[in-house]
């Protein structure tokens, strides 16, 4: 397409859905400006669950056609694989001009650590910063089994996936995309995206990534305490979970918003801190930059706490600045803004 000579490109939809609900965000780029053509954030169906967490193709069926009734074009998609399938290796690996089969190497040698063939797994990698004469590569492999699987019940439901990204890649482009600044070499940042049943923390040098650590707790922990110790539901269990909710809520409903979300945030925090802690004894001689939060509870005023508590760098709640203008940028809308910071990041790899 062209608009008055210049080139204006649609993206893919990209596509983040978890056990709780599904995310969708589609661009246009002309020139070098990039806007939201239409974003969508609606819950599962929990009659067509999965064991996988993969939907099956009846309800892939339906959040097609709600998409095409959101104003989203055509059926091409973008997605990630599931996390908990996927792993992450660091290794020592010869150098790229040596001549060397750098992607070879790094298949058989997870192949080892995985215990199985160097043909049963897909593969991304990429070399880390040097840490004095340490030369290592950062690669993440995932089951072809799992991405087959995910294509097959895609393409099933009318949808034709043309990308299959990095989880933690997607989050920090998706967190970059929330900032006008230019990135700093040599600063360190870390990116916590907080998804529904786990939570995965990504630090970078400059703009590479170069250590992921998840958290096997999401907000689910804290929907669970909400409806099981406190047995409260409906709009009462939403109010809790609600994130833009303050002093115009009771002192009750406040009191038991601060418990349910305490645990979990102490836990993020500490959890940061190790993988904060590690990167800068790595590289000693990086500044700390900021955390960007995104998900779910990224706007929670109980997380930004204890994370400024443990940790003392700059804290932001983090949402694609092209989304937030697209739903208005009340202060309201912010939260839902950054749940969708994944599906942006999908959505934002043109070259697909």
């Amino acid at each position: 397409m062209s608009l008055l000579g210049t080139r204006t490109q649609l993206s893919a939809i990209g596509l983040d859905i978890d056990a709780h609900e599904f995310r969708a965000v589609q661009l246009v780029q002309s020139g070098d400006v990039i806007s939201t053509l239409a974003w969508a954030v609606f819950p599962r169906q929990d009659e067509f669950n999965t064991a996988d967490g993969i939907p099956a193709a009846e309800e892939l069926k339906w959040a097609a056609s709600i998409l095409g009734r959101r104003g989203f074009v055509g059926r091409r998609i973008s997605i990630v694989p599931s996390t908990g399938s996927c792993s992450s290796h660091v290794m020592e690996l010869p150098p790229a001009d040596s001549g060397a089969p750098i992607g070879q190497l790094a298949r058989m040698e997870i192949a080892r650590e995985r215990k199985c063939g160097p043909d049963e797994f897909e593969l991304g990698h990429w070399k880390l910063p040097a840490k004095g004469r340490t030369q290592e590569t950062l690669a993440v492999a995932c089951p072809r089994t799992v991405i087959s699987s995910a294509i097959e019940r895609f393409e099933e439901a009318g949808l034709v996936p043309v990308g299959i990204g990095l989880l933690e890649l997607a989050v920090c482009r998706g967190g970059a995309a929330g900032f006008d600044e230019q990135v700093v070499d040599n600063e360190i940042n870390a990116s916590l995206h907080i998804g529904w049943t786990s939570t995965l923390a990504v630090l970078t040098l400059g703009d590479t990534v170069i250590y992921v650590r998840r958290i096997e707790r999401g907000a689910s922990s804290v929907w669970d305490m909400i409806t099981g110790r406190y047995r409260l539901a409906g709009k009462s269990a939403n109010a809790v979970m609600d994130e833009t909710a303050g002093t115009e809520a009771s002192e009750a409903m406040n009191k038991i918003r601060r418990a349910v979300w305490y645990g979990f945030a102490l836990e993020l925090a500490n959890e940061l801190d190790v993988a904060v802690a590690y990167v800068s004894h790595s590289y000693r001689m990086a500044p700390l930059g900021k955390v960007r939060l995104s998900g779910y509870g990224a706007c929670n005023s109980v997380i930004i706490e204890h994370i400024d508590q443990v940790i003392g760098i700059p804290i932001v709640s983090n949402a694609p600045s092209a989304v937030r203008q697209s739903m208005g940028t009340l202060q309201e809308n912010l939260p839902l803004a950054c749940r969708l910071t994944v599906a942006y990041g999908l959505a934002e790899r043109f070259d697909q």
